[in-house]
């Protein structure tokens, strides 16, 4: 627990500080480096940490994607990024079946289908945070709810199941989680919103929509425990702990990030929709 508790005391400044500098590269620099990492943790986990037919082309993929969003220019906005996104998917989707048919069996369609939806959930998810940041009105600001909300189901998640657990969720991809957790962590992430949107009224002068923050509130709740349970599912398949160790204490990006990445795209999709999810004016 200490060491949890030591290594959060130096991420959380960490994270402070890219996000107060998220108006210049070091942003996009700082999720690329991430998507690096997370990519080595799943290739390795599924076995795959040497097949570079494979990896390399991923890499390039998941560490260029966060760029795809960046105004390198003032006219430009990241419009580009979601095009970017998709073309990228498409060429490495391309790239896996090709790999696939020339090695004539050798490397199974399941295993192909493995890899390149664990890719394309790293690499979509991480230039998502580039994308709320620089392809919406205000996203400076709805930024900080990326973070907000998985983290905040994730604490109050566990204290509360700690607390009051006693019907477990699914105990064959997470043995620990209960249902009890899960309705607190969910409460607690839309209180989070709630007060998020107080801050900005009351301290930045934003008009709010609470109802629709109330919304986003309940949906990333969900997305981000369910972020969570992909990533346990495959650690449990494959007989793993943990992705990897550069947060000691967290484990590796994927056990850190894993519901991280399903927030940002889910909130990604929502502000996409414009009118009905413009949580700020």
């Amino acid at each position: 627990m200490l060491k949890r508790v030591l290594t959060a005391c130096v991420l959380i400044p960490l994270l402070v500080l890219i996000l107060f500098f998220s108006h210049t590269l070091a942003y996009p620099i700082a999720w690329a480096i991430l998507a690096g990492i997370a990519i080595f943790e799943i290739f390795r986990a599924l076995g795959r940490g040497r097949d570079w037919l494979l990896s390399i082309p991923a890499y390039l993929f998941a560490v260029g994607l966060p760029f795809g969003f960046y105004p390198f220019s003032e006219s430009a906005s990241g419009g580009y990024g979601a095009k970017i996104t998709f073309a990228a998917a498409l060429v490495y989707l391309l790239w896996v079946i090709a790999v696939t048919i020339f090695r004539r069996g050798r490397f199974a369609f399941s295993e192909a289908a493995s890899v390149f939806t664990a890719t394309l959930y790293i690499a979509v998810g991480f230039a998502a945070l580039s994308a709320v940041r620089y392809g919406v009105a205000l996203g400076a600001y709805l930024c900080l709810l990326v973070f907000i909300g998985p983290w905040v189901t994730d604490t109050f998640a566990y204290f509360t199941g700690r607390f009051f657990g006693r019907h477990k969720l699914i105990p064959e991809v997470s043995p620990k989680k209960t249902v009890e957790g899960s309705v607190g962590g969910t409460v607690f992430c839309i209180v989070g919103y709630i007060v998020f949107g107080l801050v900005m009224q009351f301290g930045y002068g934003f008009t709010v929509n609470y109802a629709m923050l109330a919304v986003a509130g309940l949906l990333v709740a969900v997305i981000s425990q369910i972020g969570d349970l992909i990533a346990s599912l495959i650690k449990r398949e494959h007989g793993i702990k943990d992705y990897g160790n550069v947060f000691p204490g967290h484990g590796g990006v994927m056990d850190r990030f894993d519901s991280v990445l399903t927030t940002s795209i889910l909130l990604w999709l929502l502000m996409q929709i414009g009118g009905g999810f413009a949580f700020l004016w």
